[in-house]
């Protein structure tokens, strides 16, 4: 499917607006919108804190049970993995993630294997909400969620500067269940 904003370029800036009627820029027709670049940080550390949990759970397991491996290079193999995927991951999670507001709809890409890409009707949002975890707001940012009727069909976009999230979150809280007026 086509992220293009389509005719409706127009509505994409009353979308992403600061609310007094000067629009952020909006993206060039075809250009899919980014996630604000801190949240490699954010990814960082925790595919860090993860790894190190990792590192620890084979280090016990290692010293409690008895293997028929050496249990140093076990350990240092399996923290050298650790390490190259909590520092790689978080690159190719954010190159992979773009999302576009469209003349009808929420499009979203995401994944690092899999990709997903999911479009969801501006007619079918229930609503809208915005999520900060610890991380989040240590780096200014924050989660925006649409929630629909059908279970499993939310969208997340996580990473967005605080404000955008709230302003995208203001913006697609006020979309008529047409979409006439976006």
């Amino acid at each position: 499917m086509d992220p293009t904003p389509a005719a409706g370029s127009d509505r994409l800036a009353a979308v992403v607006g600061d609310g007094a009627g000067a629009a952020a820029p909006e993206p060039a027709p075809g250009e899919l919108v980014p996630l604000d670049p801190r949240v490699r940080w954010v990814w960082w550390l925790a595919g860090g804190a993860a790894a190190a949990v990792v590192v620890i759970a084979v280090a016990v397991l290692a010293a409690v049970v008895s293997l028929p491996v050496p249990t140093v290079p076990l350990v240092a193999g399996v923290a050298v993995v650790a390490a190259v995927a909590a520092a790689m991951v978080p690159v190719v999670r954010y190159r992979r993630w773009r999302y576009a507001l469209r003349e009808r709809d929420v499009w979203i890409r995401k994944g690092v294997l899999w990709v997903t890409v999911s479009v969801i009707p501006y007619q079918r949002l229930q609503f809208v909400d915005t999520r900060q975890g610890p991380l989040d707001r240590l780096f200014g940012l924050a989660q925006l969620v649409v929630h629909t009727a059908a279970l499993g069909t939310s969208g997340r976009l996580p990473g967005l500067d605080a404000e955008v999230a709230e302003r995208l979150r203001e913006r697609l809280a006020e979309v008529e269940p047409d979409a006439a007026s976006l």
